[in-house]
């Protein structure tokens, strides 16, 4: 049993970025953001289909596993289980694009960090809902509000100055 244990470890801790010693979210946002930008830079076929499905399947994971993570590590919304930064993160680069791959992936980074941080109204209440709910919608609520503040900034703004 304890190498079901180590397996929801590593698992919920996207393969280990959770456990890095400062700011595991931030890590794993980053290692989403590399894999997005890898998606594209590697011209992978229809990189947005692929970036989907392996969105879906991480919600999926995520979902499966985080109450089994919240008994492993002790807490309701333990910082190693970071499945839903990595979620969080895709969840914007799919719904916002910008210029090119590169670039959606820096910002979408700091902007969901920031609402992943922040957590504006009603973020702060999603993370009260039970179990797995609280812990990943709180993030994929965070994802949208980055994307559309991106859109916002990006395209009706930042386009009109930048050629």
């Amino acid at each position: 049993m304890a190498h079901r244990g180590l397996a929801v470890k590593v698992v919920s801790s996207g393969l280990g970025l959770g456990y890095l010693p400062v700011a595991p979210g931030t890590w794993a946002s980053a290692g989403a953001a590399l894999v997005y930008w890898l998606l594209h830079r590697l011209s992978v076929p229809h990189p947005a289909a692929v970036l989907a499905g392996i969105f879906l399947f991480v919600v999926a994971v995520g979902m499966a596993v985080c109450a089994r993570a919240q008994d492993a590590y002790g807490e309701k919304d333990p910082r190693q289980f970071v499945l839903d930064e990595i979620a969080g993160l895709w969840l914007t680069c799919l719904i916002f694009w910008w210029r090119a791959p590169l670039e959606t992936a820096a910002v979408a980074f700091f902007a969901f960090r920031a609402f992943d941080i922040a957590k504006p109204f009603p973020i702060r209440r999603l993370e009260g809902l039970p179990g797995a709910w609280g812990v990943m919608l709180d993030d994929l609520g965070a994802a949208l509000y980055a994307a559309a503040a991106l859109w916002v900034v990006c395209h009706g703004i930042l386009d009109r100055f930048i050629s």
